[in-house]
């Protein structure tokens, strides 16, 4: 049978129509399973980590939250921001926190205020929520800092010590708009993390070496977080390590933004061959030369001779990576041309 033009096309209409009312049902299903799956809780064991109370260890604590750790630089209040620019201890009550594609959250009190910050928690929750992501309610937390699964346990104890040791203040209490993209990443693709390997030392006596180095930049400073080109929706990495290329919004400059760059020893490309040792000491001490830029300049100016001359060493033993990601300030739609050529 032949069959007629005009009843080929209503049939395959029909077909058409069909088919997309299955993807509008099998769409829905989808939705409505992300909006509840994503709540799902992991049964992850609370590590035996507990704090101390010896002052050296609590001193520690101290140099990696407020320096090379950069905690305050998200879970220190706003009016605090120009006083950690400059390098000064902050208060940890609590911060603005981030927005992305997966929706926002607060920075929350790290103080021991049982109302607002980490007062109700056990030592083993504060430290399996760093360890493993795992939360207070047992659901993966965001943002999901996957690189402090590997700190050294005597780090561990130290933060954990020195945040015990903070008077209870009233600050920003947890709480967290996650949009349906991160309901399905949570739903589909996050999992609790945990240590990729064992620490490079159980027992930290710092030193300058480039192998001290890489655990600063790695684990502690997590610099490859954002000298990383990655992609903006699911944080995953599309490029080299420390090659660079992460946009950041410069608040202060409407329609520019910030790019990291390349930390590779590249001779072409990247920023390592201009500084000596010395210089890149006095840089990092110097801080922040734009008052809105996203490295956290403050905390990072805190930091040892010992440790900044270990992390130039370790970005020195990196492979070249041949990667040129213009200005470090550049306009949005440069950025993008230049992103997608």
């Amino acid at each position: 049978m032949i069959l007629r033009p005009k009843l080929w096309l209503k049939r395959i209409g029909l077909a058409l129509a069909a088919l997309a009312g299955i993807l509008l049902l099998v769409g829905a299903a989808f939705t409505l399973y992300s909006l509840k799956a994503y709540q799902k809780t992991w049964d992850v064991p609370l590590p035996a980590t507990r704090a101390v109370h010896d002052s050296a260890v609590i001193a520690r604590g101290e140099y990696l939250v407020h320096g090379p750790a950069h905690c305050a630089d998200c879970h220190a209040p706003d009016g605090a921001k120009q006083k950690m620019f400059r390098g000064e201890i902050v208060p940890l009550t609590g911060g603005t926190g981030e927005i992305t594609f997966l929706g926002d959250w607060t920075a929350p009190n790290l103080t021991p205020d049982s109302a607002t910050g980490l007062g109700a928690l056990s030592d083993g929750e504060i430290a399996r929520v760093i360890r493993t992501g795992v939360n207070r309610e047992g659901r993966i937390a965001l943002p999901f800092k996957d690189t402090y699964a590997d700190m050294a346990e005597e780090d561990l104890v130290a933060i954990l010590s020195y945040l015990r040791s903070l008077k209870p203040e009233p600050g920003v209490a947890p709480r967290k708009r996650i949009n349906l993209l991160g309901k399905v990443t949570l739903a589909y693709f996050l999992t609790p993390y945990g240590p990729k390997h064992p620490p490079i030392r159980q027992q930290f006596r710092p030193d300058t070496t480039a192998a001290y180095g890489g655990y600063i930049a790695n684990v502690i400073g997590r610099c490859e977080s954002c000298h990383t080109p990655r992609n903006l929706k699911t944080g995953e990495f599309l490029g080299a390590p420390f090659s660079g290329g992460m946009p950041f919004k410069a608040h202060a400059r409407p329609g520019m933004v910030y790019v990291t760059p390349n930390l590779t020893p590249d001779s072409t490309t990247g920023v390592m061959t201009l500084w000596s040792e010395e210089a890149f000491v006095q840089v990092m001490k110097r801080g922040a030369v734009f008052a809105d830029s996203p490295m956290p300049w403050g905390s990072y100016r805190r930091m040892t001779e010992t440790d900044l001359r270990a992390l130039y060493r370790y970005l020195h033993s990196l492979a070249p990576v041949r990667r040129d990601n213009g200005p470090m300030v550049q306009t949005a739609k440069a950025f993008a041309g230049r992103a997608n050529p």
